[in-house]
């Protein structure tokens, strides 16, 4: 709706303006300053969700991993390293098609794979191998190893950057 409004708008003021004008009208550069801060405001936006993707898999997961269901914690960890669901992939799939990616020089760089958002590939094999370690392990002390290092991983990506 904000997107259509701001059209609107510089058609108006480009419809308004005398052929002879040496300068782009204030309205015109206000409209297009506004869609600006709209389209850069899209990159947070998204972080934002992806972030709170991750913040649902780790609750679900601590709450599968207090009540000692192992497969679903393990399962749980294991969408948050993988930004969520077959689901979620396919949207982030989709973005990609169209020309979006959120980390394209991290991509670049071999930092994130393709279209990933916060998840980096280190972070994604350790999310991973914690999974793994929690599914396999056969004693609580293997266990909790697992969860702590779910757990740092954890609070490197999302819990650190929500407290700034």
């Amino acid at each position: 709706m904000k997107q259509v409004v701001l059209i609107a708008i510089l058609a108006l003021s480009l419809m308004a303006t005398p052929s002879v004008a040496q300068k782009t009208p204030a309205a015109t550069v206000a409209a297009y300053d506004a869609l600006a801060d709209a389209i850069l405001g899209l990159r947070e936006a998204e972080s934002d969700f992806v972030m709170s993707i991750l913040d649902h898999h780790f609750q679900a997961a601590e709450r599968a991993f207090k009540a000692g269901n192992w497969d679903r914690a393990a399962a749980q960890m294991a969408l948050f390293a993988n930004e969520g669901d077959n689901a979620v992939a396919g949207i982030r799939k989709r973005l990609v098609e169209g020309g979006h990616h959120h980390n394209a020089a991290g991509e670049e760089a071999g930092t994130f794979d393709e279209g990933f958002v916060v998840v980096t590939k280190k972070a994604k094999r350790r999310g991973l191998a914690a999974s793994k370690a929690l599914r396999e392990a056969q004693d609580d002390a293997a266990r909790q190893a697992a969860w702590g290092d779910f757990e740092k991983v954890a609070n490197e990506l999302v819990y650190s950057q929500l407290k700034k």
